[in-house]
């Protein structure tokens, strides 16, 4: 996966994060939404590092930053299935 396909993933899973949450009726588990929210702040570090280009592998560094955002939109899934189940 390219860089820009990475970002584009990360772009994409940030906004299913936005609609999971804002969805009517979406109830949060304290503890994963609490991971999900220090994995989130972690990524915007990530990319905050990666655009002022102070590391020099930036692509260990988007790869990271993917695996983290998919961790927090499954936290944040787990929550809405947890919430119609």
């Amino acid at each position: 996966m390219t860089d820009n396909e990475k970002i584009g993933e990360i772009r994409n899973l940030s906004q299913e994060i936005v609609k999971a949450l804002l969805r009517d009726g979406y109830k949060e588990n304290g503890k994963d939404l609490k991971e999900a929210v220090e994995l989130l702040s972690r990524t915007v570090y990530d990319l905050s590092t990666v655009y002022l280009n102070k590391e020099n592998n930036n692509e260990e560094t988007l790869k990271g930053t993917l695996a983290k955002i998919q961790i927090s939109y499954n936290a944040v899934k787990k929550e809405k299935k947890t919430e119609t189940a």
